[in-house]
C-alpha cells in the first residue's frame, strides 16, 4: 500500500508536521500550494494536513481535494497546526468523505497563536510535538489510529 501526504502551509508550520509525518512513512510531503495533485495510483494511505484559517482549511487545500478523484478503498487521516482551535479538520474530513474514503485518524498539534502575536505557544511545533506526529503516522500506517 502505498502512502501519500498531502499538506498546505503558509507559515511553515504544518509543513514541518507533514515533513515529519513523511519522514516516518518513508515518502515524501506534497505541497499542495506549489505542487498540485500528484498521481493517485497504488494510493492506499492518504494524510491531508493543513492549518486552520478563521476555522477553515485553506483554499488551496479546499480547491484541490474537491478536485481529487474518487478514492473508494482509500484510507485517509487529517492532521494540522492551529492557534486556537483545530476546526480545519472537520472540513478536510468531510471533503475526503465526499471522495469516498475511509477516516482512520485525525492529530492535531498547537502552534504559535497569532491573535497574541505570537506570544502563546511560542516555537510550536517543538520536537515534542513532531514525536508525535511521528508516532501517529506510524500508529495510521499500522492500522492502530
Amino acid at each position: 500500500m502505498r502512502a501519500l501526504v498531502l499538506y498546505a502551509s503558509l507559515t511553515g508550520n504544518t509543513r514541518k508536521v507533514a515533513q515529519a509525518i513523511a519522514e516516518e512513512l518513508g515518502v515524501s510531503a506534497v505541497d499542495v500550494r506549489k505542487e498540485g495533485i500528484p498521481d493517485f495510483a497504488n494510493v492506499g494511505l492518504l494524510l491531508v494536513g493543513d492549518g486552520v484559517y478563521v476555522g477553515l482549511p485553506s483554499r488551496a487545500m479546499a480547491r484541490t481535494l474537491k478536485g481529487l478523484p474518487p478514492l473508494s478503498g482509500v484510507k485517509a487521516a487529517v492532521f494540522g497546526t492551529y492557534g486556537s482551535w483545530p476546526w480545519q479538520l472537520r472540513r478536510l474530513e468531510r471533503l475526503l468523505g465526499r471522495k469516498g474514503v475511509e477516516i482512520v485518524g485525525r492529530f492535531a498539534c498547537p502552534d504559535q497563536d497569532l491573535f497574541f502575536y505570537g506570544m502563546l505557544r511560542h516555537g510550536r511545533p517543538n520536537e515534542d510535538d513532531l514525536a508525535a506526529a511521528r508516532d501517529f503516522a506510524r500508529q495510521v500506517a499500522e492500522g492502530k489510529a
